[in-house]
């Protein structure tokens, strides 16, 4: 797209260790979690500068069941009003349960 910025060069690479991150905090929690703990994480969709809708909180629960969590729920926290776009985005509520 002739995006030469630095935010635009970074934007997948900053996705990336976002997911990665969250993936290795839910791997870890595991060896120290109670069979039948629930955790709770708001999440906020987000749409890139090159207006990538990305789904937080369905990508966060898909890598939570991967690692062997099960969803509780993903519910609506609130919308809020993107910056670039001036559409509506949602954030939510990823509630989780370690089974043990």
């Amino acid at each position: 797209m002739g995006k030469t910025s630095g935010f635009e060069r970074l934007y997948a690479r900053v996705t990336r260790l976002y997911f990665g991150g969250m993936a290795r905090h839910l791997a870890q929690l595991r060896t120290v979690l109670r069979p039948g703990a629930q955790l709770a994480y708001v999440v906020g969709d987000q749409a890139s500068y090159f207006r990538v809708m990305i789904q937080t909180g369905v990508l966060l629960a898909d890598i939570a069941q991967h690692l062997g969590y099960d969803l509780v729920g993903i519910n609506l926290f609130q919308t809020r009003i993107a910056t670039a776009t001036r559409t509506q985005l949602r954030e939510e509520i990823v509630v989780l349960r370690w089974p043990g």
